[in-house]
């Protein structure tokens, strides 16, 4: 009873026809008794067959006793029917609730561009080639990277350890090779007339490969510190013979017997090293 008794709001098509697809206007207003809300349709309310494109509200318009309450809707519809219809409602506030109230129903008529299908159709027949862009798939991309990252993951739980031991191995290797190149080449040119400063830079360098190969500043200790650290008798006497040379008034005596020690003996150091590495 209460919805029979309230005025009906006015809503209709701005056009009489639309084309499928085409955007119309759909007018809405609504006269009430003045200060009373009055809420419209928005994007949420089916405003079926027509689909809500956009919308625009308009400020209310009052005297001393009415309100008047309008909005223009634009819509479009993808349906065939050659006649649509819709009629849009308002809702008024009672005070506890709120209650639709309809605008009676607007026609419009659908433009069929095409007004009849013809039983067959001729089709040009082409077999021209047409480049097309290739777009990046993303999605698949993403996955792959995934895949990958999980993959990587496993490989380094269960291989890990084996990777690095011998990742480890391939660089002491190739130090090794390197050292023994060119160590070698220095060996060969000591004679008793080499200068001194180039026999400390000769046994420096053995130094600074050892310091890589065993992880302690071979380069900062004195023969007395490595020995202490080596244990080895041997290694003793090789590098006092090197330090007499080098720091003793006499010429240089030959010393390639003393530097082909060291070179065998930081051989020996690798192969221990590299033994302790496996089996780790």
């Amino acid at each position: 009873m209460a919805q029979a008794q309230e005025t009906k709001p006015i809503g209709y098509f701005l056009k009489d026809s639309v084309k499928i697809g085409e955007s119309v206007a759909y007018s809405l207003s609504y006269k009430d008794r003045k200060n009373r809300p009055v809420i419209f349709p928005d994007s949420l309310f089916n405003f079926a067959p027509f689909e809500l494109l956009d919308k625009a509200y308009f400020d209310t318009r009052s005297d001393t006793i009415n309100s008047i309450d309008s909005a223009v809707y634009y819509l479009a519809t993808f349906e065939i029917d050659t006649v649509q219809f819709l009629a849009l409602p308002v809702f008024v506030f009672t005070g506890k609730d709120s209650i639709p109230v309809y605008s009676a129903k607007d026609s419009i008529v659908l433009n069929q561009v095409v007004t009849q299908m013809p039983d067959s159709v001729n089709l040009a027949e082409t077999n021209a080639f047409q480049p097309v862009s290739l777009q990046f798939n993303y999605p698949y991309w993403t996955i792959g990277l995934v895949l990958l990252g999980l993959i990587c993951l496993v490989v380094l739980i269960v291989w890990g350890k084996e990777i690095r031991k011998r990742i480890r191995l391939y660089r002491l290797k190739k130090k090794l090779e390197k050292f023994q190149a060119e160590f070698d080449r220095e060996i060969e040119a000591i004679s008793s007339e080499t200068d001194k400063t180039k026999i400390e830079s000769l046994l420096k360098f053995w130094k600074t490969y050892m310091e890589s190969l065993e992880q302690v500043p071979f380069t900062k200790l004195t023969t007395k510190e490595i020995v202490k650290i080596q244990q080895n008798s041997s290694l003793e006497e090789t590098l006092k013979s090197i330090d007499r040379n080098i720091y003793s008034p006499i010429a240089v005596s030959a010393l390639q017997n003393d530097f082909e020690f060291l070179k065998d003996y930081s051989i020996d150091r690798y192969n221990h090293i590299t033994e302790e590495i496996k089996n780790a």
